[in-house]
């Protein structure tokens, strides 16, 4: 939103008092709901206070918290869990979701690849999902050279450790780790979300068999409620 310096004898517009005055001011609302009411279409930038919860809240592309104010969090771990949501101060979430790594590839001797991580996903109905893919596994070690890498992962450090031979000279490649993925997600209205955590991919078989990728997470930070 501009800011507008008034001169002497100028007129005041509507426009003037509703851009530069009214939408840059702290307002006040008894909740969420009469804010929405209200503010049907709002700007990024503004603040707000919600009488209920006794939040002061910022507007970017949804409402959260005027600072990071997150001072709770819970990390998920379960394959196919029903996360409950609890008591909130604010309804936005941050939402870290890291998808399963791959496994690191076998040795030389004998040798596979290993194999890519699942997929990690957090699915809040209404209010959206985040969704993270699982890293790719290292390849097996050649007859001359090392394993070749699997395609970048990105953020995590969950990919297995590739199979050594013998002579520590043919290993195959450690395996990548899971995508991380973050989003903000307003759960007004939300009391539940599911979550299905990406297994570690398998290690690729040899005389000396890579090491399984680690399994995902997802990680939700909130501001904790009354």
């Amino acid at each position: 939103m501009p800011r507008k310096v008034f001169v002497a004898g100028e007129i005041l517009t509507a426009a003037d008092v509703n851009t530069n005055l009214m939408d840059q001011a702290v307002m006040t609302f008894a909740d969420a709901a009469a804010r929405t009411a209200a503010l049907g279409s709002p700007s990024e930038g503004m603040v707000t206070y919600l009488a209920n919860t006794d939040s002061l809240e910022l507007y970017t592309t949804v409402w959260g918290p005027v600072a990071s104010g997150f001072d709770a969090s819970v990390t998920i771990t379960a394959s196919n869990a029903t996360w409950t949501v609890p008591s909130l101060g604010s309804p936005v979430v941050k939402v870290t979701v890291i998808g399963g790594g791959g496994g690191g590839g076998g040795n030389f001797s004998g040798g596979t690849n290993g194999s890519t991580g699942g997929t990690t996903t957090f699915n809040a109905a209404a209010a959206g999902t985040v969704t993270a893919t699982g890293g790719n596994g290292g390849r097996q070690g050649g007859a001359n050279q090392d394993g070749l890498a699997g395609s970048l992962g990105n953020g995590s450090s969950n990919g297995g450790q590739g199979g050594v031979w013998a002579n520590n000279s043919q290993t195959g490649t450690e395996g990548n780790g899971g995508l991380t993925t973050i989003s903000y997600l307003d759960l007004t209205g939300i009391t539940a979300a599911n979550v299905t955590i990406g297994a570690g991919g398998a290690g690729g078989a040899g005389s000396t068999q890579g090491g399984a990728g680690g399994r995902g997470e997802v990680i939700v930070e909130y501001v904790a409620g009354a």
